[in-house]
């Protein structure tokens, strides 16, 4: 049975020249973000009180990742308050302004080495690897976005994303930041695919990644290392497997109910326990109960972040906020696996909880962008229509334009009564 599509004219009373509605943003995303900053920050605090000694203040530590939550803060509600799309035409010079950085730390008195490996700019102070991961989301959600159909052609359509990508990879695995690459990299696979690329060119980007990670591990002695440690932690307990054997120990000590707070005593064993190796103190002191509890925060950001994206109909905001909630989920869970031992050490940051101001302000910033997109969930509308390539995307049918590209099949797969959308057409003509 055929019937009208509704018109994009009027949305609740208002015309489409007068702009997009806002909806009420996603408040449950919001409050488990700041339920995993409050736990960072006291187990940030816990772990490195110690360490903080020797610097002469306990809460040396501690402050640092407050101030870094508070400029976070002011980063997300920059994110959160700007309309979603206007960032879209500083995609290119965010991701050459990466690039740049990326460079800056090879540079003598630029960039800094701290324990062999060069990450930072000035001595600790900011990490470019974050913002490469965030402006390649952002990057990639305005390409694929432009013309959907170009993914299916491998050389016209997946080919300079991959470029993009393995150019970020590469400066990244130089410093070396293996793990960081692998989580970026991972990242923009894996978006690939959600905007529609053909399962036959993934399964062969795949194998070659495969390839070139394990050609790295043998030519480099100190990854071998690691994975062997990763293979059995007990055999090299004192030197390469010895963060995660400690690791094991304390959340084998915390048993279900944990030790109490402040009562671990593996952190003060385990080097970088209020970064990378965070998760098992809160396992120690927080037991079984803490750290399923963790993980199930984690869970929910996903569900939210997943639906978020599920319900835009915009496919630049439905890709980012695919593109942030992928990166969100698999920092999470490569940092969680390490520490448990499911696959080598990587040194990967729990989002919002391990200390590092680079990364919390920075994640908060892709959670503003989360929380933006679900407040508008029409996208731009006609009056807010992107100012580049695409001059007003929504002069044609926004339902054609979004359909007809492959993504759809990957990211509007929600029943339409559950989106709040029009319906499909058939090819006959006539509505579902």
């Amino acid at each position: 049975m055929s019937r009208t599509h509704p018109k994009r004219t009027q949305t609740n009373g208002r015309k489409a020249e007068d702009g997009p509605t806002p909806q009420p943003m996603d408040r449950l995303l919001f409050l488990l973000m700041l339920m995993l900053i409050g736990v960072g920050i006291v187990t940030v605090y816990d772990a490195s009180y110690a360490l903080a000694l020797e610097k002469g203040d306990s809460f040396h530590f501690v402050k640092r990742q407050a101030l870094c939550a508070v400029i976070g803060l002011g980063a997300l509600l920059i994110t959160r308050r700007v309309p979603y799309w206007k960032w879209r035409g500083w995609a290119a010079v965010g991701l050459a302004l990466s690039v740049i950085l990326l460079v800056a730390v090879f540079v003598p008195h630029v960039g800094s080495k701290i324990n062999g490996a060069r990450r930072w700019i000035g001595h600790g102070q900011f990490q470019p690897s974050e913002l490469a991961k965030l402006m390649l989301v952002l990057y990639l959600a305005r390409v694929l976005s432009t013309k959907p159909k170009k993914i299916l052609s491998f050389g016209d359509g997946l080919l300079p994303p991959l470029i993009v990508i393995g150019v970020l990879a590469a400066l990244i695995a130089k410093e070396p930041d293996m793990g960081t690459a692998l989580v970026l990299g991972g990242t923009g696979l894996i978006l690939l695919f959600l905007a529609g690329a053909r399962p036959r060119h993934m399964a062969g980007i795949f194998g070659l990644v495969a390839g070139v990670v394990a050609l790295m591990v043998v030519l480099m002695p100190y990854r071998m290392h690691r994975v062997l440690a990763f293979l059995n932690p007990k055999a090299d307990q004192l030197q390469a497997g010895y963060q995660v054997w400690h690791a094991l120990i304390a959340l084998g000590s915390g048993g279900v109910t944990g030790l109490g707070l402040g009562e671990g005593r593996e952190k003060l064993y385990i080097p970088m326990a209020s970064s990378d190796f965070i998760f098992p103190v809160i396992g120690e002191e927080w037991g079984l109960i803490g750290t399923l509890i963790l993980v199930i925060v984690f869970t929910l950001i996903a569900l939210r972040g997943f639906t978020i994206a599920y319900r835009t109909r915009d496919p630049f905001g439905a890709l980012l906020a695919a593109g942030i909630t992928t990166l969100i989920s698999l920092q999470a869970l490569v940092n969680m696996a390490v520490a448990t031992s499911s696959i080598p050490d990587t040194g990967v940051p729990l989002p919002f909880i391990s200390s590092g101001g680079s990364a919390l302000v920075l994640m908060m910033a892709g959670v503003g962008l989360l929380l933006n997109i679900s407040t508008y969930p029409d996208g731009p509308g006609a009056a807010g229509g992107y100012q580049d390539e695409q001059p007003d995307p929504y002069e044609e049918d926004w339902n054609r334009r979004w359909e007809r590209g492959p993504a759809a099949n990957r990211l509007s797969s929600v029943p339409a009564r559950r989106r709040d959308i029009p319906p499909r057409r058939r090819a006959g003509g006539d509505w579902e």
